[in-house]
């Protein structure tokens, strides 16, 4: 996986639309395909939308005219993962969601930890019984030093990243997490060009986005 983006506050899907929008302006890599954006709209359950190929223009393609793009937009929980073409089905199993919340992330966020139970899965009940995104990423990437995988929490109110010790060795990854009052975005991403400023330049522009 190359890059996953989430968000929480006033417009957290414009906010991850932005990011993501930048995302594939300032880098080059292994982006541009496929993608699932899910988003929690007040009230309501996830609302996920996905492509194989394309990435964001695809997706802007399909829903942009439909009635559903101002929900994604205004929706206050909000989560990407998008990388190359073409991936193993279903692609929900890359990024999960439940009502409590969402669990994006990079490299092989599905792969299956302590227990065989997939960390994103894993992660996601942990924060569906009231555990801190922060911390409930950080004590499942702990678990499973040695797994492929960095993970992005996010609910409502509060969002964490962590990586396992293995992804943290590689020298072609970024991070970024940017918070504030009432809102915060997040980013993990590796094998895009350039390392360096790229998260920041990603979690500005969607920082800014927030509504």
């Amino acid at each position: 996986m190359t890059i996953g983006i989430a968000a929480y506050g006033p417009g957290a899907g414009a906010a991850v639309l932005a990011a993501w929008a930048k995302a594939e302006e300032a880098g080059t890599g292994s982006i541009h395909g496929f993608a699932v954006f899910t988003v929690i709209p007040c009230g309501c359950g996830p609302i996920s939308v996905e492509c194989q190929r394309g990435g964001l223009q695809t997706i802007r393609q399909e829903w942009q005219e439909s009635g559903l793009w101002q929900v994604l937009e205004s929706a206050p929980v909000a989560a990407v993962i998008t990388s190359g073409p073409d991936r193993a089905l279903p692609l929900t199993q890359f990024l999960v969601a439940a009502r409590e919340g969402l669990v994006t992330g990079h490299r092989m966020p599905n792969l299956p930890g302590q227990g065989g139970l997939p960390v994103n899965t894993a992660t996601l009940r942990l924060i569906a019984q009231d555990v801190d995104p922060q911390v409930a990423v950080a004590r499942v990437t702990a678990a499973n030093p040695d797994l492929d995988s960095g993970l992005i929490a996010v609910t409502p109110r509060a969002i964490g990243l962590a990586e396992t010790a293995h992804v943290q060795a590689r020298t072609d990854r970024g991070q970024a997490l940017k918070t504030g009052v009432d809102r915060g975005i997040a980013l993990l991403h590796n094998s895009i060009d350039p390392v360096q400023g790229y998260a920041a330049w990603v979690a500005d522009a969607g920082f800014a986005a927030f509504r």
